[in-house]
C-alpha cells in the first residue's frame, strides 16, 4: 500500500501514521520508499534521532523530486520539540522549511495532533489478526482533492491480495483461519498455533493408530 500510495505524492506532502506498535507503520514507510525509489531495507524507525532525511538516488541533479522525509513523534512533546528538528510552524502548513521539496511520513502523529497543521493524508492502522491489518484512510487540507485517486489505488492494493475464485486457501489445523502463503508455521497459522499442536502430541492427546514399522520410514 505504500508503494500504490507512492505513486500520487508530491512535494509538501504530509502524511500522518497513527496506530499501535507492530501495527505496521514503518513497514508501510518502507513500501512508500520503494515505491520512491529508495532501497527500503535502509528504512528504520528513527525513534532515537527523531528524523530521517532519504535523497532518491536515481534522481538526477536539479530534479524536483521530493526527498522523504520520516519523522518519529514517539518522543516529541512539545511544538518546541518539533520545531527543534526543522519544523517551522510560524510559516504555514505548505510553507514550513521541512516539506519544501519533500514528502514528510509522521510515524506516532497523533502523539502531536494540531500540530502538524490540516493539509495532510492521515492513516490509522489496527491489528486485526496476527497477519491482517485495518487501514483507515482520512484526507484533509489539499489531499481531499486528489483523494478519489488515492483511494482507487489503494482499493487496488486490496483487491488484488484476496484470494480469487477457485483459489484454494490452506486452513489452520488448529483453529480454522486461513494460513498466509509462504508462512513459516506452515500448515499452521501462526507460532501459538503449531505449539498447542506440539502440546497434543506430549499430553497424549494425540495417538497413533499402529505401530511405526520401518517400511512407513522408507515411503516419501
Amino acid at each position: 500500500m505504500g508503494a500504490a500510495l507512492a505513486g500520487h505524492v508530491r512535494s509538501s506532502d504530509v502524511i500522518a501514521l497513527i496506530g499501535e506498535l507492530g501495527a505496521g507503520k514503518t513497514q508501510l514507510v518502507q513500501g512508500l520508499a520503494h515505491g520512491l525509489g529508495v532501497a527500503p531495507e535502509s528504512i528504520a524507525s528513527p525513534t532515537f534521532v527523531l528524523v530521517q532525511e532519504y535523497h532518491l538516488p536515481e534522481a538526477p541533479p536539479g530534479s524536483d523530486r521530493p526527498v522523504l522525509v520520516h519523522i518519529d513523534a514517539y518522543r516529541i512533546a512539545s511544538l518546541e520539540d518539533l520545531e527543534s528538528i526543522g519544523w517551522d510552524s510560524d510559516r504555514g502548513d505548505v510553507l514550513s522549511e521541512m516539506r519544501r521539496g519533500a514528502v514528510v511520513v509522521v510515524e506516532w502523529a497523533d502523539r502531536i495532533e494540531g500540530m502538524l497543521g490540516t493539509d495532510l493524508l492521515e492513516l490509522r492502522l489496527a491489528h486485526e489478526s496476527e497477519t491482517t491489518r485495518r487501514i483507515e484512510v482520512t484526507a484533509h487540507g489539499t489531499w481531499q482533492g486528489r483523494f478519489a485517486v488515492v483511494e482507487a489505488a489503494l482499493d487496488k492494493v486490496v483487491a488484488d491480495a484476496k484470494p480469487q475464485a477457485g483459489d484454494r486457501v490452506a486452513k489452520c489445523p488448529i483453529c480454522t483461519k486461513p494460513v498466509e502463503p509462504g508462512s513459516a508455521f506452515v500448515p499452521f497459522c501462526s507460532e501459538r498455533c503449531k505449539l498447542v499442536d506440539l502440546g497434543q502430541w506430549l499430553g497424549g492427546n494425540y495417538v497413533i493408530s499402529r505401530p511405526v514399522e520401518e517400511a512407513d520410514l522408507e515411503e516419501e
